[in-house]
């Protein structure tokens, strides 16, 4: 056996309490970090003949991916960067559009649709 001074001690329990008390504030670290999810962003409008709201454009030509925390309910019409070319290419007005728009979490990719009204 070797001698161990009271001194060496209460050192090395010193050491192991702080080497503890940091794993332990480390492995908090770790689960604040949020869930990043993309979520595709469709423009569309009203058909009157359909009854239903229809793609603008060619199928995914306007189509843009927003990165959103996951489980959020809206995106911010302001995070749209498609939104003026779209409006601009297609003669319909983002006017009546709602300042935040709703994300459908229901289907395999989450979709945020932009509903468009003519002019």
């Amino acid at each position: 056996m070797s001698k161990i001074s009271r001194r060496n001690f209460i050192k090395g329990a010193g050491v192991a309490a702080l080497a503890v008390a940091a794993a332990g504030m480390l492995a908090g670290c770790g689960s604040s970090t949020p869930e990043m999810v993309d979520v595709t962003v469709k423009y569309t409008k009203w058909s009157e003949l359909l009854k239903r709201y229809d793609t603008i454009g060619k199928e995914g030509e306007y189509d843009e991916t927003i990165s959103v925390v996951k489980g959020q309910k809206t995106i911010k019409k302001e995070q749209l960067k498609n939104l003026g070319s779209v409006c601009q290419n297609s003669g319909y007005s983002a006017e009546r559009a709602p300042e935040e728009i709703e994300i459908d979490w229901a289907g395999k990719t989450p979709i945020a649709q932009v509903k468009l009204s003519e002019f």
